[in-house]
């Protein structure tokens, strides 16, 4: 992660990372925080939090919270517990920790912002629909058929824009990807 975070610095300034349930680990925190970077990552439902949720009147709320490894390699930091309703579940919460100053106020905007990185992840999936379906050994080759398939999705999602009455960002695309590229035409190997 430390090599990572140097590396992208070189090219980018780095506001905040967010970090899904699969990186909560007291090492990176801790990393994270020795690097300077400002950190939002999915807080598992632990029986700890659990208990942090019951202990608590208010639906909405941020807590100091110990994030702990009691197994070798052994760590501690404490960070901010935010935890807002779940948007779908009734019953549910959505839970974050995070090392930047929060107040309640903010915990439902920050639990917002943070469900919005799907969008790259969702367009980054949507981009490999238009890769072909061919792995050549040589970069250049696959670097330009990857930079092809961002050009046609980008061109995909600027129809769909041209085709959506209200031009809403965010709203379900008009024209799938499959018909998209069935007016393309065929892509080679794909």
């Amino acid at each position: 992660m430390r090599q990572l975070v140097s590396q992208a610095r070189e090219y980018v300034d780095i506001n905040r990372v967010y970090l899904d349930r699969g990186f909560y680990r007291v090492h990176l925190a801790l990393a994270l925080e020795e690097l300077g970077v400002e950190f939002v990552m999915r807080a598992p439902q632990t029986r700890k939090v659990q208990r942090f949720i019951a202990d608590h009147d208010e639906d909405t709320f941020v807590a100091e919270y110990e994030m702990a490894r009691s197994n070798p390699p052994t760590g501690r930091t404490t960070v901010r517990l935010v935890v807002v309703p779940h948007r779908s579940r009734e019953n549910d919460y959505f839970c974050l920790v995070t090392n930047r100053e929060v107040t309640r106020d903010l915990a439902q905007p920050l639990a917002e912002a943070y469900r919005r990185r799907w969008g790259i992840e969702t367009s980054y999936r949507k981009v490999t629909e238009f890769l072909p379906k061919t792995s050549p050994p040589t970069f250049s080759v696959r670097l330009f058929y990857f930079l092809f398939a961002v050009a046609l999705y980008n061109l995909w999602v600027l129809t769909n824009l041209l085709l959506t009455p209200d031009r809403a960002v965010g709203s379900t695309p008009v024209l799938p990807t499959t018909l998209f590229r069935q007016f393309l035409g065929p892509i080679p190997d794909g």
